[in-house]
C-alpha cells in the first residue's frame, strides 16, 4: 500500500483543512515530520488510521478540535502491483453529539478510482471497515503493530505473547488458508459428500418396490384399460349421434317459448303505451301556447321592475339635493381657516427640523461616550486580570523549576551499574534456561510414561479386535448357509401370481358390467311401461280435442252465415231509407217502393261479430293443443322405440351369464390369490431380512478389519516413538545436570538465591528512571511554554494601558461638544420633544389642507351624483310607458293562441307542458314497442313454420345428456388412468436404471468420506498454522537480528526460544540470552525498529501486494548522536527496497538526515490550528 494524498480538518490541533501530498514527500523513499511538542504530528498517522478503520491508535476521546463541531479525514491510496494496482479513496466525517455527548458518524464512504470514473463501494460505516480489512488484509490493531507505529505501539509486536503474536501472523501472512481455512475445506467437502450419500441413500429409499415383477403386474393392467376404454368410446359416439339429430329442435323450441313469454309481456303492456300516446299530443299542443305565456309573464315582471325603480330614483334625488347643501355649507368654513393658518405652520416646521438634527448628532455623540466608557471599564477589568496572571505564571514558573530539580536528583539516587545489572541478566537467562530444561525433562519422563501404558492398551486392544474378527467371519458363514437355503424354497413367482390376479381381476369387471346391465335392464322395463301408459292418456286426450275442434269449426261456419244474412238485410234497410216517392230505385229501376226493408240494430250485429272473436279465439287454442299434443306424442314414440333398443341390448348382454357361479368363482379365487400372496409377502420378508443381516455381518466384519489395521500401525508407531523418546530423555538429563551446577555456581557469586525478583527489582527501577525523564522533558517543555506565555502576557498588558490612557483624553472632547449642542436645541424646541412638536404641527397642516381637499372632492362629487339621477329618473318613466303598451299586444295574442289550441286557461295549457328530454323519451318508448311487438310476431311465426308440431320431452333430453357425461366423466378418468398406469410403467424402467447407477455411486462416497475422516483428524487443533507460523516467525527473527546486529555493532541479536517467545542475546557479555522484558528504553526501541521493519518488508498486503511504506512516531529521542546515526543509516538503505519510510519526531539533529521534511507549525493563541507545509534539504 502506498499513501498519496490526506485531508485533514477540525481534528485535535488542526482546525482549517490541511492537505498533504504524499506522492511529493514519498518521492525520495524517505522523509519525516518535525515540529515542537503539541504542534500535530502524531494526528498525521491518527488521521490514515480513523479513516480507515474509524478509531485512532491512541484510543483518545476528545481528539475533535475544541473549537470545531465536526472532524472530516480523506485518505487516497494505491495498492497491488503491475495490472492488478488499484486506487481508493476512504473519507469519514465524525461530528460531536452535543445531545448525548460524544461522537456520531455522519459520513463514512469508500471509492475506486478506475479508468471510467469513480465506483462507490460502500457507504456505511460498519461496510466500509469490512471492505477495508477485505482489501488491505490487515485489521486495525495488525495496522498499528506492523505498517504505522503510533506512540505507546512501537514494542507491542515484540512483547505480544505467543497465541495472539500466532493470530497476527496468521492474518498478515494469509496463513488462515493453512488452519482453519484448509480445516473447512476439508471438513466442508466431508460434510458434502457426507450430505450426498444422504441424499443417495434417500433416493435409494424412493425406489423401494422397484422390481422387474412390478413392472410386469403394470404392463397387464395397462391392457386392461385400454380394453374398457374403447367400450365406453363407442358407446359414448352412439348417444351423440342421437343428441345431434334432436338438438336443433330441442333449441328451437327453447327460443320459441322465450318469445312467447315475452309477447305475454307486451300485451300486458299495451294500455300503458296507449296512455302514453295521448300524453304526447297534449304536450305537443301546449309547447306552441307556451312561448305566448313565456313572453306575457316576462313583461309583467319588468313592468313591476320599472315601477320600483321609478320610486327609488325620486327618494334618492331628495337625499342628495338635501347632502349637497350641507356640504357647500362646511366647504366655505374650510377654505377660510386653510388660508390664515398654512402660511404660520410652514415657518414653524423649518426651524423644528433643524432642532431634529442637533438631537440626533447629541445621541450620536452620546452613545460614541457610552462605547468608550464601556471600553475604559473593560480595559481596567482586563489590566487587573493580566497582572493577576502575570503573578501566577511567575509563582508556577518557580514552582516547575523546583519539581525537576527534585527529579533529577532522585533519577542519580535509584541508577544502578551496569557492570551489577549484566551480571544479574546472565544469572537469570540462566535459571530461565535451567528451569525450561527442567520443564522439558519433566514432559519427556511423563510422555514416555504415557506412551508406554497407551502401548500396553493398543496391545490389548489389538489382541481383542483379531478374537471378534474370527467369531464374525464364523456368524457370517452360517448365515450365508441360511440364506442359501431360502432361496431354494421359494414359493409363487411374482409373475405367475400377477396372471392369477390378471384373471381375478377380468372375472371382477366381467361381474360388474352383468351387474351394471341386469340394473339397467330392470330399469328400462320400468321407463317403457311408464311411456306406454303415458302415450295411451295422450292417445285420448288428441281425439279428444279434435273432436272439440271439429264441433266449434262448425258452429264457428254457422254463425258466420247468420252474421252475413243479418249484415245483408241491414244494407237493404239502409238503401231503402234513403229511397224517395217518384224517384227510381237504384237496385231494381223501380218508382213505385212497395215493402220496403227495414234497417237492423247495430247492436246485434255487434253481439254476433264479438260471438264470433270468442270462437275463433277458441278454435286458435284448441289448434295451438293439437299441435303440441301431437309433438308430444310423436316424443313418446321416439322415446319408446329407444327405450326398446336399450332393453334388447341389455337382454343380448345378459345372455349365458350367471350371477351366482359367477360372484362364487370370484370369493374363491380371492382366498386363493390372498393366501399365495401372504405367502409371497412372508418369504419376500424373511429374504430382506436376512439379507440386511448379512449386510450388516459383512459392513461389520469389514470395520473390524480396518480397526486391525488401524491399531497395527499405531502401534508400530508408537514404539517408534518412544525409542525416540528414551533417546531424546538422555540429552536432556545430560543438559539439566550441566545447567543445575552452573546455576548454583552464580547463586554462590553473586548471593542471591532468586535471580527472577532482582530482575524484576531491576526493571522496576529502569522503569522508573525511564519515567521521570520523561517526566522531566515533560516538564521542560511546560516551563518553556509557560515562559513564552509570561512574555504574551507581559506584551498584551502594555497594549491596555497605552489604549486605556488614549479614552480618556477622546471622552473629555465629545463632553465639551454635547454641552454646545443641548442650548442650541433648546432655542428652537421651546423644552418640548422636538419630534413629537414637528410631528404635531406637520399633522395639523396635513389636516386642514386634507380636509379642504376632501371637501372639494365631495361637493363635486355630490353634484355629479344629483346629475346622474335626474337623468335615470325619466329613462325609467319613458320605458314604463313602452313596457305596459307591450304587455297589451301580447295578452292579445296569447288568447288568440289558447282558442286555437283548444285551452280555456293559459293554466291548463301549462299543466300538460313537459319538457323535451321527457317527450323524447316517451316517443322512443312507444317505437320501441311498436318494432318490438312486430318483431316478436314475425319469430314467434318462423319458429311455428319451422316445428311444424314437433317437440322433445324435457326430461328425455336431459336423460340423453346426463348418459353423455356420465360417459364422457368415466373416459377422463379411465385416461387418466392409463397416462398414469403407462408414466408409471416409463418412470418404473428409468428408475431401475437410478437404482443401480445410486447403487455405485454410494460405494464410491462411502470411500472418500473414510479417507476425508483421516485428513480431518490431522487437521485439528490448528497444528499445521502453527508449524507455518513459527516458520515464518523465524524467518522474520534471522532477518531482524541481522538489522539489529548492525545497528547495534554486532553487540545484540533476536532469537525465539522454544515456546517461540523473543530473546534478546548479548554477544559481548558471552552471548547472554535476556528475556524482552528485562530491555532498557533505548534497547527496546532498537530491538522493535529491527523487528518492524523486517516483519514489514515480509508483509504482503492481502498474499498478493507488498507493503510499500512504514510509519514511525517515538523513540528516537532515547537515542545518543552515535547510535542516532546507525539507525538512520540502516532507514535510509530501505529506500534501495522500494520502501517508502516515514518518521515522526521533534529531535533536531534528524532534520537534516532526510531529504523531503513535513513542518507542521503548531496552532496560535488567535485560534488558527496547525499548519503543514513539505520542505526538502
Amino acid at each position: 500500500m502506498k499513501p498519496i494524498r490526506l485531508k485533514i480538518s477540525g481534528l485535535n490541533s488542526f482546525t482549517e483543512e490541511q492537505v498533504i501530498n504524499f506522492e511529493l514527500l514519498t518521492e525520495k523513499g524517505l522523509f519525516g515530520i518535525f515540529g515542537p511538542t503539541g504542534s500535530g504530528k502524531s494526528t498525521i498517522i491518527d488521521a490514515i488510521t480513523l479513516s480507515m478503520y474509524g478509531k485512532i491508535p491512541r484510543n483518545s476521546k476528545d481528539f475533535i478540535n475544541t473549537d470545531s463541531l465536526s472532524t472530516s479525514v480523506v485518505y487516497e491510496f494505491e495498492i497491488g502491483v503491475g495490472t492488478e494496482r488499484r486506487r481508493y479513496i476512504v473519507e469519514r466525517n465524525i461530528k460531536k453529539d452535543l445531545k448525548n455527548g460524544g461522537y456520531k458518524t455522519t459520513l463514512a464512504r469508500l471509492r475506486e478510482i478506475t479508468a471510467e470514473g469513480e465506483k462507490v463501494l460502500a457507504e456505511k460505516e460498519r461496510e466500509v471497515h469490512q471492505k477495508i480489512v477485505e482489501i488491505i488484509g490487515l485489521t486495525a490493531e495488525d495496522f498499528t503493530r506492523s505498517v504505522v507505529l503510533p506512540q505507546g505501539k512501537f514494542s507491542e509486536f515484540l512483547k505480544l505473547s505467543g497465541r495472539e503474536r500466532r493470530d497476527m501472523l496468521e492474518r498478515i501472512f494469509g496463513l488462515e488458508r493453512y488452519g482453519n481455512d484448509l480445516m473447512e475445506k476439508v471438513r466442508k467437502v466431508k460434510n458434502e459428500k457426507a450430505l450426498l450419500l444422504g441424499m443417495v441413500n434417500g433416493e435409494l429409499s424412493r425406489y423401494e418396490g422397484v422390481t422387474e415383477e412390478a413392472l410386469k403386474e403394470a404392463l397387464a393392467k395397462l391392457e386392461l384399460l385400454k380394453e374398457e376404454e374403447k367400450n365406453l368410446s363407442a358407446e359414448r359416439e352412439e348417444l351423440l349421434k342421437e343428441r345431434e339429430k334432436l338438438k336443433e329442435i330441442w333449441e328451437r323450441q327453447k327460443e320459441l317459448n322465450q318469445f312467447l313469454e315475452k309477447k305475454r309481456l307486451l300485451d300486458e303492456k299495451a294500455s300503458e303505451i296507449e296512455v302514453k300516446r295521448g300524453k304526447i299530443e297534449k304536450a305537443r299542443k301546449a309547447l306552441s301556447v307556451k312561448p305566448y305565456i313565456d313572453s306575457v309573464e316576462e313583461t309583467e315582471k319588468k313592468l313591476l321592475l320599472n315601477k320600483k325603480e321609478l320610486e327609488k330614483h325620486a327618494k334618492e334625488l331628495e337625499e342628495v339635493s338635501a347632502q349637497l347643501e350641507k356640504i357647500e355649507k362646511d366647504y366655505e368654513i374650510t377654505f377660510r381657516e386653510k388660508e390664515e393658518k398654512i402660511p404660520l405652520l410652514i415657518e414653524k416646521e423649518e426651524r423644528l427640523k433643524r432642532a431634529v438634527q442637533i438631537e440626533d448628532e447629541i445621541k450620536r455623540l452620546s452613545e460614541e461616550r457610552e462605547k468608550l466608557l464601556t471600553e475604559y471599564k473593560n480595559l481596567e477589568s482586563n489590566i487587573k486580570r493580566l497582572e493577576e496572571e502575570k503573578e501566577k505564571l511567575f509563582l508556577s514558573i518557580e514552582n516547575l523549576k523546583k519539581n525537576i530539580a527534585e527529579k533529577e536528583e532522585k533519577i542519580v539516587s535509584i541508577r544502578i551499574s551496569t557492570e551489577e545489572k549484566e551480571n544479574v541478566f546472565k544469572a537469570f537467562e540462566l535459571e530461565k534456561e535451567f528451569e525450561r530444561v527442567k520443564r522439558e525433562r519433566e514432559e519427556k519422563a511423563y510422555k514416555i510414561e504415557e506412551i508406554e501404558k497407551l502401548v500396553e492398551k493398543q496391545k490389548g486392544e489389538y489382541e481383542r479386535i483379531k478374537v471378534e474378527l474370527t467369531e464374525k467371519e464364523e456368524e457370517l458363514q452360517k448365515e450365508e448357509s441360511i440364506f442359501n437355503l431360502l432361496e431354494v424354497q421359494k414359493p409363487l413367482s411374482s409373475e405367475e401370481l400377477f396372471n392369477f390376479q390378471k384373471e381375478l381381476e377380468s372375472k371382477r369387471l366381467k361381474l360388474i358390467e352383468a351387474q351394471r346391465n341386469k340394473e339397467l335392464e330392470e330399469k328400462l322395463e320400468k321407463t317403457l311401461k311408464e311411456v306406454l301408459e303415458e302415450r295411451e292418456k295422450l292417445v285420448g286426450e288428441l281425439e279428444e280435442t279434435e273432436r272439440e275442434y271439429e264441433e266449434k269449426g262448425k258452429a264457428l261456419d254457422a254463425l258466420q252465415k247468420e252474421i252475413e244474412e243479418i249484415v245483408r238485410k241491414n244494407m237493404a234497410g239502409e238503401l231503402a231509407e234513403g229511397l224517395e216517392e217518384g224517384m227510381p230505385c237504384p237496385v231494381c229501376g223501380s218508382f213505385h217502393h212497395i215493402n220496403l226493408a227495414k234497417k237492423v240494430d247495430e247492436k246485434l250485429i255487434e253481439e254476433k261479430k264479438k260471438l264470433e272473436r270468442g270462437l275463433r279465439t277458441e278454435r286458435e287454442v284448441l289448434q295451438e293443443k293439437l299441435i303440441m299434443l301431437k309433438s308430444q306424442l310423436s316424443g313418446f314414440t321416439a322415446k319408446e322405440e329407444i327405450s326398446r333398443a336399450e332393453l334388447e341390448k341389455a337382454k343380448e348382454n345378459l345372455r349365458g351369464i350367471d350371477l351366482e357361479i359367477l360372484r362364487k368363482e370370484i370369493e374363491e379365487m380371492e382366498v386363493k390369490f390372498k393366501e399365495e400372496k401372504e405367502k409371497l409377502e412372508d418369504w419376500a420378508k424373511e429374504k430382506e431380512e436376512k439379507e440386511k443381516v448379512l449386510k450388516r455381518l459383512k459392513e461389520e466384519k469389514g470395520q473390524l478389519a480396518l480397526e486391525e489395521a488401524r491399531i497395527k500401525e499405531r502401534l508400530q508407531k508408537d514404539l517408534k516413538l518412544l525409542e525416540e523418546y528414551k533417546l531424546s530423555f538422555e540429552g536432556i538429563e545430560r543438559e539439566y545436570q550441566s545447567l543445575l551446577k552452573e546455576l548454583e555456581n552464580w547463586k554462590e557469586k553473586l548471593g542471591y538465591a532468586n535471580f527472577s525478583e532482582k530482575v524484576e527489582e531491576i526493571n522496576q527501577k529502569e522503569k522508573l528512571i525511564e519515567k521521570l525523564r520523561e517526566e522531566v522533558e515533560s516538564l521542560k517543555k511546560n516551563l518553556e511554554e509557560l515562559n513564552i506565555k509570561r512574555e504574551k502576557v507581559l506584551e498584551d498588558l502594555n497594549q491596555l494601558i497605552v489604549r486605556k490612557t488614549q479614552v480618556v483624553e477622546v471622552g473629555k472632547e465629545k463632553r465639551s461638544v454635547l454641552e454646545k449642542m443641548q442650548k442650541e436645541l433648546y432655542s428652537y424646541s421651546e423644552g418640548k420633544d422636538v419630534k413629537k412638536y414637528l410631528e404635531d404641527v406637520q399633522k395639523e397642516r396635513a389636516e386642514i389642507l386634507q380636509r379642504e381637499s376632501f371637501l372639494k372632492n365631495r361637493l363635486e362629487e355630490e353634484r355629479r351624483k344629483k346629475q346622474e339621477i335626474e337623468s335615470k329618473k325619466v329613462s325609467t318613466l319613458e320605458n314604463q310607458i313602452l313596457l305596459t303598451n307591450m304587455l297589451k299586444e301580447q295578452i292579445e295574442k296569447l288568447e288568440l293562441s289558447l282558442s286555437k289550441e283548444g285551452f280555456k286557461t293559459k293554466e291548463e295549457a301549462l299543466s300538460f307542458v313537459i319538457s323535451s328530454e321527457e317527450m323524447s323519451e316517451i316517443e322512443i318508448e312507444v317505437k320501441r314497442f311498436e318494432n318490438e311487438y312486430t318483431s316478436l310476431v314475425a319469430n314467434i311465426e318462423r319458429l311455428e313454420g319451422f316445428l311444424k308440431g314437433r317437440q322433445i320431452e324435457e326430461e328425455h333430453w336431459n336423460r340423453l345428456e346426463e348418459r353423455i357425461r356420465e360417459l364422457e366423466e368415466i373416459l377422463t378418468g379411465k385416461r387418466k388412468e392409463i397416462g398414469a398406469t403407462e408414466k408409471a410403467i416409463h418412470d418404473m424402467k428409468e428408475n431401475l436404471k437410478k437404482v443401480e447407477e445410486l447403487t455405485k455411486k454410494k460405494k464410491e462416497l462411502e470411500h472418500v468420506i473414510d479417507m476425508l475422516e483421516e485428513l480431518d483428524k490431522l487437521f485439528q487443533g490448528n497444528k499445521f498454522v502453527d508449524f507455518i507460523a513459527s516458520k515464518q516467525l523465524k524467518y522474520i527473527t534471522f532477518s531482524a537480528s541481522k538489522r539489529l546486529k548492525e545497528i547495534s555493532r554486532s553487540r545484540y541479536a533476536l532469537e525465539i526460544d522454544s515456546e517461540n517467545n523473543f530473546v534478546m542475546r548479548d554477544d559481548f557479555n558471552g552471548g547472554v540470552r535476556r528475556s524482552v522484558d528485562t530491555l532498557s528504553g533505548g534497547e527496546t526501541f532498537l530491538t522493535s525498529l529491527s523487528l518492524a521493519l523486517a516483519l514489514s518488508s515480509h508483509i504482503q498486503l492481502k498474499g498478493k501486494a507488498p507493503l510499500e511504506f512504514f510509519f514511525l512516531d517515538e523513540g528516537f529521542g532515547s537515542l545518543d548522536s552515535e547510535l542516532l546515526d546507525v539507525v538512520m543509516t540502516s532507514l535510509e538503505r530501505l529506500k534501495k527496497d522500494k520502501m517508502v519510510v516515514g518518521i515522526i519526531s521533534h529531535v533536531e539533529e534528524l532534520k537534516d538526515r532526510v531529504p523531503v521534511k513535513l513542518i507542521v507549525t503548531p496552532p496560535t493563541v488567535s485560534g488558527e490550528g496547525s499548519k503543514v507545509r513539505i520542505e526538502y534539504t
